[in-house]
């Protein structure tokens, strides 16, 4: 079997999915998006299927596009990805489906996006709509914040500062939890354990090794599914009466949890990857 792996860089996360591959027998084509060029008018790569593991989430949908033209499975597949890196897509996508998520508002003035907040109440959570998890993330807790903020991306002008993703903010427990779901399985969970109102390790957060309830798998696989299936990191929190879903992405971090949770997760991607091909695609 040929896999081809689209990537930004090789790093420590690549190098245990490689290794896992080649355990498998499984050959392996490194693509470096930074120096691809497709070409539309032929397909020009060989490929059995091909597992996306880029940096930048639009690199990722286009290439994925062009993939999927040529009738190559891809682990995610497009729709999939296109979804997870777009905090309003998951939101709509996770509500359809009934999985349990924040109060969200979405404007595109400063002054409409003041407004929501003050009818949802304080504290808000403004997020770009796109954008890598905890970055350019704000708690705000009260109008006077709120106005200052607003007022620094109307002056920045960028367009992730043009569009207002707010989302209720739900206090948890000291600690988030992250479920790594591969198919139709949560294969491992993490809690970050942070003092930080941002549950990421790049907050300072540490990482213990969090029990895969039945509730805790039920909750990440209708997540998972409700985006398409396929393979994901579904972040989520739980109150004293109730779960929350807060994020999904990309599965990231997979040697620090795979470390912290005593689970090969690289090696169930791979398992997961194999048995897409074996299938037709159909895990794709």
């Amino acid at each position: 079997m040929e896999l081809g792996i689209v990537l930004s860089r090789i790093r420590k996360d690549e190098k245990r999915l490689i290794a896992e591959a080649g355990r498998r027998g499984i050959d392996v084509t490194t693509i470096d998006n930074t120096r691809l060029v497709f070409e539309l008018d032929r397909r020009h790569m060989d490929l059995d299927v091909v597992l996306e593991r880029c940096i930048d989430h639009h690199r990722a949908v286009y290439a994925l596009t062009v993939f999927d033209h040529w009738g190559i499975p891809t682990v995610n597949r497009q729709p999939v990805v296109e979804t997870y890196g777009n905090r309003l897509l998951t939101s709509l996508a996770l509500r359809e489906n009934g999985v349990p998520v924040p109060e969200v508002r979405v404007a595109y003035t400063p002054r409409s996006a003041l407004e929501a907040m003050e009818d949802m109440g304080y504290p808000v959570v403004l997020r770009p709509v796109e954008g890598p998890e905890g970055q350019l993330v704000s708690r705000i807790g009260d109008k006077y914040t709120a106005a200052t903020v607003l007022e620094h991306k109307r002056i920045l002008g960028a367009y992730h500062h043009s569009i207002f993703f707010m989302q209720k903010h739900i206090d948890s427990p000291g600690h988030d939890i992250r479920a790594y779901v591969v198919g139709d399985e949560t294969v491992a969970a993490v809690s970050v354990l942070t003092h930080h109102w941002i549950g990421t390790i790049t907050a300072g957060g540490l990482m213990k090794q969090e029990p895969v309830t039945e509730e805790l798998n039920d909750l990440a696989v209708a997540a998972v599914r409700a985006i398409g299936g396929g393979i994901a990191v579904v972040d989520m929190v739980r109150t004293k009466d109730a779960w929350f879903v807060q994020e999904m992405g990309p599965p990231s971090g997979l040697s620090d949890a795979s470390d912290v949770s005593g689970v090969n997760i690289p090696g169930k991607i791979m398992d997961y990857v194999a048995d897409s091909v074996a299938q037709g695609g159909r895990n794709s």
